[in-house]
């Protein structure tokens, strides 16, 4: 598989990474891969080449904070009000319009980014992504409340406890091969490798393939935090309501998201959405089952295309 171009782009006053898979007589507008939340743009690596022999152009962010993009300075923090920035910023560089293909997070963010700018987004494709459980307004202070311990654990200062061994490759492969087990052992590795770098290292470019090298995760430790802003059904339809490119819905038979089926079928329903399952994926149908995931996202984006948009 050849290795995609790597691009840094200057995008809400962050710099954020994008792996290019385009071919080099690419055209038409842009296909822009969305990852979730703690993972990085090369998660697409299964699907993207697949998309780009379609001659498309493709390409996968890594989200601020994550993969090689930079994070936010200090006292800042992650909402979904900044994604859906940084995402209206890279549509503008790319063309000002494009096709979005979001996992999970990546998905609510590009729901939101259809909602507030719809003529920006062409098609719309959220694979296990339509946004968490319906939230009670009561319980919003508690959320903030402990929204802000969580921030004060991360503060403090915390030593090492020396019985705990060091993150390495090897470690990283074994805690995502028992978190997402349909993963198996190639993508875990594949996801560990592209998730971590040597400790301290700031660079940006491949990390050193060391299975034993002390490492660190990718993302900012914030990523470990809950949100304080909790979903809200109520305000999501004003954005729903604004969607106005096709939309497909890409669900695993074994789906694990916390949404229940329930609210899955009325969000298909409110979005007018096409749906498509996936038979054996769980949350990840792009690294579980890249190949039916890819003709599913295909023939979506073609009808898409007969249909002149």
């Amino acid at each position: 598989m050849a290795s995609p171009a790597s691009i840094f782009v200057e995008a809400n006053r962050l710099r954020l990474h994008l792996v290019d898979w385009s071919r080099e007589d690419a055209r038409g507008e842009p296909i822009l891969l969305l990852h979730g939340l703690q993972e990085h743009a090369r998660a697409w690596d299964l699907v993207a080449p697949r998309l780009a022999e379609s001659g498309r152009r493709v390409l996968a962010l890594d989200w601020r904070g994550h993969g090689e993009s930079e994070r936010v300075g200090r006292g800042g923090y992650y909402h979904f009000a900044d994604y859906v920035a940084d995402l209206a910023f890279v549509v503008r560089l790319l063309g000002g319009r494009a096709a979005l293909v979001g996992h999970s997070m990546g998905g609510s963010a590009a729901l939101l980014f259809a909602g507030s700018e719809p003529a920006r987004v062409s098609a719309l494709a959220l694979v296990e992504g339509l946004g968490p459980p319906d939230a009670d307004p009561a319980h919003t202070a508690e959320r903030w409340g402990a929204w802000i311990e969580e921030l004060d654990s991360l503060a403090a200062p915390r030593e090492r406890d020396p019985s705990r061994p060091a993150t390495t490759l090897a470690s990283a492969t074994r805690r995502l091969e028992e978190r997402f087990p349909l993963w198996g052992p190639e993508v875990a590795r594949h996801m560990a490798f592209h998730g971590t770098r040597p400790v301290g290292s700031l660079q940006t470019g491949a990390p050193a393939d060391d299975e034993h090298e002390p490492r660190e995760w990718r993302f900012d430790p914030l990523h470990r935090t809950r949100s304080p802003q909790p979903f809200y059904v109520a305000q999501a339809r004003s954005f729903w309501r604004r969607i106005a490119c096709p939309v497909l819905y890409v669900e695993g038979t074994r789906s694990w998201i916390s949404a229940t089926p329930v609210e899955i079928d009325a969000r298909v329903r409110e979005l007018g959405a096409a749906r498509a399952t996936i038979e054996g994926a769980a949350h990840h149908p792009h690294l579980e089952r890249p190949g039916e995931t890819t003709r599913v996202l295909l023939d979506f984006l073609d009808r898409r295309a007969a249909a002149g948009g």
